[in-house]
């Protein structure tokens, strides 16, 4: 996991180099780094619990760079991306349940825990947790679809 030495240092080489994106993996967590309109580089939170930005990645993909910075400030996103921290069939659907507790739709505020969706792998379900108080944005899969790992669930927009 990268210490916050290594994510400042991130940071600051991003500002002097004035690179408006870049996504840093390293040991299956991934920290993505965007600048808005202003120039400010500013890291998007990271994932405090395995299920959250997962991605399966080789250990030497560090950093990639993004191509090109967004043309338009509305299409830098600041949002939280989750993805499925196993491959399985994801329930995203609102009327599913989690220990009785339906589970969330587009536009509702979730708190920081809370689950907001389960990937089942081998009749075991993973839960998907809001890592902080967010609006859940966007479902960016269909409810039963069978899904791979790190392939992106939701959207959130933090609070």
């Amino acid at each position: 996991m990268l210490d916050l030495d290594s994510l400042i240092s991130i940071l600051e080489a991003c500002k002097k180099n004035k690179i408006a994106e870049l996504i840093v993996r390293k040991d299956a967590v991934e920290i993505r780094t965007v600048a808005p309109a202003g120039g400010a580089v500013a890291a998007a939170p990271a994932a405090a619990a395995p299920q959250v930005s997962l991605s399966a990645v080789d250990e030497d993909e560090e950093t990639a760079p993004a191509a090109a910075p967004a043309a338009a400030p509305a299409a830098a996103s600041t949002g939280i991306i989750l993805t499925a921290p196993t491959p399985g069939v994801a329930y995203v659907h609102p009327g599913t349940t989690v220990d009785r507790e339906p589970l969330p739709k587009e536009g509702d505020v979730v708190e920081a825990g809370q689950v907001i969706g389960l990937v089942e792998a081998m009749k075991m379900f993973n839960e998907v947790v809001a890592p902080q108080k967010a609006k859940l944005t966007k479902i960016k899969v269909q409810n039963e679809t069978l899904v791979k790992i790190g392939d992106a669930l939701f959207e959130l927009e933090p609070l």
